[in-house]
């Protein structure tokens, strides 16, 4: 019922499925290797990327439960909010995001969309944005604002794993072969947390290997660790072997939205030779480090490698 219920959804959505696998020539120390991309980025202009993955089951159930009134939280240019407010706007569902931002700063392009949607925006402070872990505080904000589906923040929660999964049954399709190394930005951990888990179900020799867009080492594994746990895929730890997450300094740039000149001069170039716009916040991260990693031998040439564009281009508007 609820993949019917999915289908009917992504046909009045016009969600783009399967997203386009391409495969790009790639110079790697003067030499050209290719680098195979799963264009997420393309799925919707949008839904885009891993957001219409990670929210297409929960908002399946919603609408088969008849949910009139969801929430969720992020920044000011957050594109799980953009996405999900989209969504929710063409389902007919209420929704409220709790955005980390002051309610006298300057209306984003992100926010004025998604009031253009009929969002209800409640702005939090730092400290209260804290809380959004909290169970008590939870059940309180979901009380007073007559909320029925609160969705973590970039929607990443226990039903998204599954929907993140129909990466990797496209790829079935329209891959002869499976890849020796999927290559991804993580944040929130959802998106890998669903691909470690299909490759461990189906016992697949690909590894996983997430780009740390943020400061996080140990924060991000545990992330994925407790979806993962969540899950009932107890034992898939970071040593398992199939999964890491790269933490390097020149790929994250210090910090979540930081960039560097290189990353900036890859990024440009990069949509020169390719046609393929990245954002500065999770993709250009995560196109770079692929990049360095194939130059520095850490991804073998000969391996079937792919990357995973996980869209979000809204977030680079000023």
């Amino acid at each position: 019922m609820v993949t019917t219920y999915i289908d009917n959804i992504a046909n009045s959505l016009e969600i783009a499925t399967p997203s386009p696998l391409q495969a790009l020539s790639v110079r790697v120390n003067k030499s050209p290797v290719t680098l195979w991309c799963k264009r997420d980025d393309l799925l919707h202009p949008v839904i885009s990327g891993n957001k219409w993955r990670k929210l297409q089951i929960i908002l399946a159930n919603s609408v088969t439960n008849n949910i009139q009134h969801m929430g969720s939280f992020g920044g000011a240019y957050s594109n799980h909010l953009h996405a999900m407010a989209y969504a929710c706007y063409r389902l007919n569902i209420a929704f409220t995001a709790f955005v980390r931002a002051h309610p006298e700063s300057p209306l984003t392009p992100t926010l004025a969309d998604i009031i253009r949607w009929g969002t209800n925006i409640e702005y939090l402070s730092r400290e209260d944005y804290r809380k959004r872990e909290h169970e008590l505080w939870l059940k309180d904000i979901c009380t007073t604002h007559s909320i029925d589906t609160l969705v973590p923040e970039g929607g990443s929660h226990r039903d998204s794993m599954a929907g993140v999964a129909t990466i990797m049954t496209e790829l079935a399709t329209q891959a002869s072969l499976p890849f020796d190394n999927i290559i991804l930005p993580v944040a929130s951990g959802g998106t890998m947390a669903g691909l470690i888990q299909h490759v461990k179900r189906h016992k697949l020799p690909t590894r996983i290997i997430g780009i740390a867009v943020l400061k996080g080492e140990g924060y991000l594994e545990d992330k994925v660790q407790t979806l993962l746990e969540q899950s009932n895929d107890v034992g898939t730890t970071a040593s398992a072997g199939n999964w890491k997450i790269l933490h390097r300094a020149n790929f994250h740039c210090g910090g979540y939205a930081k960039s560097s000149i290189q990353q900036k001069s890859f990024q440009s170039q990069f949509f020169l030779e390719h046609q393929i716009a990245l954002d500065t916040v999770y993709n250009t991260k995560a196109f770079f480090a692929a990049h360095q990693l194939l130059e520095s031998g850490e991804l073998k040439k000969q391996q079937r490698n792919l990357i995973v564009h996980t869209g979000g281009m809204q977030g680079e508007r000023t």
